[in-house]
């Protein structure tokens, strides 16, 4: 078995950083070892991956960090068990979600990868309950995805119904205890299976977990006893987002309106002539005949206004044209994709009998040139 490697060694961090320190060492190492960005060998690029996982989870805990800085790597050994670490002993995922969103579950979890292990024993019961997640969706135009936009949007959530107080019974009508599950809302269901006995829980199919019966429903709650409330936030949509983009906002990013973390979906609306792929944007432009045979200088747009593009002399249909750097921005990066303009040779379908004349000239002389030649 080779050696383990130093903690601080593998963050790159010194022995006496500060907890800061460590979280934004780890946040870009955990950037860099991402296996989206390491498709030449993403196998090394996970491993690599979950060293680094492993020595922030020590470093970024005082109590761990300090029995690791005291007796080394046989001070944290009973943290993770015979086998050594494992997705299961990682305590920090909610530091994974600020970094790379909620697709971090099914970008890594998802396909077999040495994660999906962690993923299990996050949905399937290794004693850590699974996690209802708020989301919201919010649909943008290319334009603001490419500038990043401030917007609002609606929290869905359940509050007690102020005309029942929670009762689920309209006013000046009474309930009565539900004799099935005496008022539990549960019961118990007892079902033999070979030579055993099977007890299942379930709500009461009578009062539907109520543990009364009402006997006329609330008209503002319909009986439930909560109503849905819609709380307005403001949220602030970086440059570069793409369709499927997640973004996750703490209770401290909505200005105390959150008790919780929710996740906002990205969909972009599609575009009439712009056409993106990853950071770069596509768009077709028409040309003259004679811009084409003669070359010009044309406008044509961009997401940041117009610009100026050289047609050189001869140039054919479907000639691709680069613009750098006036594609989309990089998310969370630096720099811009590039826009790259298709053109369209037009040629006219009405043209006069002098045209005719000066084309038909055009030609012969052509003709001539190419037979000399």
């Amino acid at each position: 078995m080779s050696e383990k490697k130093d903690y601080y060694d593998l963050l790159g961090v010194a022995k006496n950083a500060s907890k800061e320190d460590i979280k934004s060492a780890y946040r870009r190492l955990a950037k860099k070892f991402h296996p989206d960005l390491n498709k030449d060998n993403p196998k090394l690029a996970e491993e690599k991956f979950k060293e680094i996982s492993e020595a922030y989870e020590v470093l970024v805990d005082d109590n761990k960090r300090a029995r690791y800085d005291q007796y080394g790597h046989a001070g944290v050994e009973s943290d993770f068990g015979k086998e050594g670490f494992s997705w299961q002993n990682f305590s920090h995922i909610n530091d994974l979600e600020d970094i790379f969103g909620h697709d971090i579950f099914s970008d890594f979890f998802g396909r077999g990868s040495i994660f999906s292990d962690f993923f299990g024993a996050r949905t399937s019961g290794y004693g850590r309950p699974e996690r209802k997640i708020r989301s919201v969706q919010v649909e943008i135009s290319l334009e603001q995805a490419y500038r990043g936009i401030s917007t609002e949007v609606a929290i869905p959530h359940m509050e007690k119904c102020g005309d029942c107080n929670g009762s689920g019974a309209e006013k000046g009508t009474s309930s009565k205890l539900c004799n099935r599950c005496d008022g539990r809302g549960e019961v118990k269901l007892e079902q033999l299976q070979g030579f055993g006995r099977i007890i299942k829980i379930g709500a009461c199919p009578v009062c539907n977990g109520r543990g009364k019966i009402i006997e006329k429903f609330c008209q503002s709650c319909h009986g439930i006893g909560e109503i849905q409330k819609l709380d307005k936030i403001k949220i602030k949509i970086p440059p570069g987002v793409d369709n499927g983009t997640t973004l996750r906002i703490t209770p401290d990013k909505s200005g105390g309106r959150l008790k919780e973390g929710i996740y906002v979906y990205i969909s972009i609306q599609p575009h009439p002539f712009f056409h993106r792929q990853a950071n770069d944007v596509y768009i077709e432009k028409e040309i003259s005949l004679i811009d084409a045979t003669l070359g010009s200088k044309i406008e044509v747009p961009t997401l940041d206004g117009n610009a100026i593009m050289k047609i050189p002399q001869g140039t054919q249909t479907d000639t691709l044209f680069r613009l750098r750097n006036s594609g989309m921005p990089y998310l969370r990066g630096q720099g811009y994709g590039d826009q790259y303009v298709r053109v369209i040779v037009k040629t006219p379908k009405n043209i006069t009998k002098r045209q005719r004349d000066l084309l038909e000239e055009f030609e012969k002389i052509e003709k001539e040139k190419s037979t000399k030649s």
